[in-house]
């Protein structure tokens, strides 16, 4: 992420509206870095120093964040870059004000404590010039986003790569090493926070391949192999989850596997189809990403949506929300997933007809990898559309004892969050070109996307006339349902008929016999063990002993517990020094960068 050739490299074409020294630039960078230091300060201040402040607080951090994501908004609209003479250590480049307005939906869903302190550490590590304070400012986030003790040890390693130079022979190994921490820290996480791994994952591997440019073969498959690596485990850990939460965990890490083979693809292969592969990056990082918020969101609140009678399961604005989120996040035409995944098929179909036939036979695989790994998210999202939709009871129907008063709720203000976030997916899914234009600076790109009426609301290839425009697709799905509804509603033939609910207990043509005495289920009988084991535990003298009572297995467990305990011990000593780890880590990346510089 060295900012001296990632400006040239990422826009050389494009000329600023305004100079690095206006007036204007600074007001922004300063107010930027300003809003970053309260709502951390914010986060983490307790409540007795707030005073009447303190019931305040979450409304006062939205605002904060709302702030900063108008402010980067308008600085990215504006192509605002550079910094101010007299503080030379933040400044905005390229990809830091589009990162910025992704990050402030999530710092407005952080909350207080240590995630809200995180996310403004990594907001301000974005706006970091230099690699050194970029290192210590998202190590120190991955820090407190740690969920388990021996992540606190290894995540410092991920921002190693920054301190290397890109085209170091130990960069590709670094970066590498970077995907795979960072997918087991997205997939570890429980709430919003999960995005964080993955938005400096990609912020900093798109600033190394773009300034390395085109990486020889062995190190593309490294990269992709490790990405698809993530991408597979995010996907098998939303199919197997026992938790929402985890589900969605899982389909962010598969996400975020499937943005660093789409990067690589799109900064670093010699295909004719990168730019086709960076638009499908660009698009994922939008409608994808704010529906996949808006879940996460949900999932956390009131026990998670696997709960029992769920007060975000049954109340009606939650359960719309995340119906919408869910639709926004699958392959369902012509919503946001569906962009995606078009862009990608259309992306392999010009790689392959204008590559070698062995590069071809590898994106062919790459692609069918994709689609294996979609179809994995895709059953995940359906059991958590299941779990909501259909397993859980609505509040109206009383469950034995239960009534409808009793029915848990769910304040409007916990779910306006989620409207939001699903509202801005909704935005861009229908105006996928102004967001393509806004978004332009994050992945380096040959050629510049403007703002322009013609090309707002559709999806557009630079050097192809290939387009696909969402709104044609919403408007002929309307069509199609109103007709179908009149048809219906003049004939009087309607596919689905209207639910009939099940009638109470003391309906069902027979009295309710309490019954005291329980039928004792019969005992189940323990599988014999063969005789061959039996005649061998003779022979060794342990025949009427379990394997747990044998002293080799005593001492092996005793020895087993020892270490146990010298490595939570460890790990403990770990946690508690882990600023510490991260600058000797960080001391050891700058100096291993110096010495095996070319």
């Amino acid at each position: 992420m060295p900012q001296n050739r990632a400006h040239g490299v990422i826009r050389p074409s494009l000329h600023p509206v305004w100079s690095q020294s206006s007036i204007f630039t600074s007001f922004v960078l300063c107010s930027l870095f300003v809003l970053f230091v309260v709502a951390g300060v914010l986060a983490v201040l307790p409540e007795r120093l707030l005073r009447r402040c303190a019931p305040w607080r979450s409304e006062i951090l939205a605002g904060v964040w709302g702030c900063l994501g108008l402010l980067a908004l308008v600085g990215a609209v504006c192509r605002l870059e550079g910094g101010v003479s007299w503080f030379p250590v933040f400044g905005m480049d390229g990809p830091a004000l589009p990162m910025l307005v992704l990050l402030a939906f999530a710092g407005g869903l952080m909350g207080v404590g240590q995630r809200g302190l995180a996310c403004a550490l990594t907001g301000l590590a974005f706006l970091a010039l230099s690699p050194l304070v970029f290192g210590l400012l998202a190590g120190t986030a991955l820090v407190l986003l740690a969920d388990r003790g021996r992540q606190g040890v290894c995540l410092p390693f991920a921002v190693i790569p920054a301190c290397i130079p890109a085209d170091s022979p130990l960069s590709p190994p670094a970066l590498c090493l970077m995907v795979l921490l960072l997918g087991w820290a997205v997939s570890s996480q429980k709430g919003p926070e999960a995005v964080l791994p993955a938005g400096i994952g990609l912020f900093l591997l798109g600033r190394l391949l773009a300034e390395v440019g085109v990486l020889p073969p062995v190190q593309q498959g490294l990269l992709m192999v490790s990405g698809g690596a993530v991408a597979l485990w995010g996907a098998v850990q939303a199919v197997r989850s026992p938790a929402a939460c985890g589900i969605l965990a899982g389909v962010a890490s598969a996400g975020y596997g499937g943005l660093v083979v789409m990067l690589t693809l799109a900064l670093a292969a010699p295909v004719k189809g990168g730019e086709f592969f960076r638009t499908a990056t660009l698009l994922a990082t939008g409608a994808p990403f704010l529906a996949l918020l808006a879940a996460l969101w949900l999932s956390r609140q009131d026990g998670g949506l696997f709960t029992p009678n769920s007060a975000v399961a049954q109340a009606r604005g939650s359960r719309l929300a995340l119906g919408g989120s869910l639709l926004l996040l699958s392959a369902v035409p012509p919503l946001g997933g569906f962009s995606v995944f078009w862009s990608l098929l259309n992306a392999g179909e010009v790689a392959a007809a204008h590559t070698h036939p062995a590069q071809a036979l590898c994106l062919l695989l790459v692609l069918v990898g994709a689609a294996c790994v979609m179809a994995l998210g895709m059953i995940g999202l359906l059991r958590v559309g299941f779990a909501t939709f259909v397993q859980q009871m609505p509040a109206s129907v009383p469950q034995g004892s239960r009534t409808a008063d009793d029915a848990p709720s769910l304040s409007s203000v916990l779910l306006l969050p989620a409207w939001i976030c699903a509202g801005g997916a909704v935005l861009i899914t229908l105006l996928p070109g102004g967001w393509l234009a806004l978004v332009d600076h994050l992945f380096a790109g040959d050629t510049p996307r403007d703002f322009a009426w013609k090309t707002l609301a559709r999806v557009q290839f630079a050097g192809s006339d290939i387009t696909l425009t969402p709104v044609f697709s919403v408007l002929a799905l309307a069509v199609c349902v109103v007709g179908a509804g009149l048809l219906g509603r003049a004939f009087g033939v309607f596919p689905l008929r209207p639910a009939v609910p099940g009638a109470a207990a003391w309906r069902d043509g027979a009295p309710v016999v309490q019954q005291d005495d329980e039928v004792q289920s019969a005992p189940i009988s323990e599988p014999s063990m063969p005789v061959v084991w039996t005649a061998f535990g003779v022979l060794l003298g342990a025949a009427e002993q379990k394997p747990t009572d044998w002293p080799v297995v005593e001492k092996t467990s005793a020895g087993a517990r020892y270490l146990q305990a010298v490595l939570f011990r460890t790990v403990a000593w770990c946690e508690a020094q882990g600023m510490v780890l991260i600058l000797l880590f960080l001391g050891a990346g700058l100096l291993l960068g110096l010495f095996a510089a070319k």
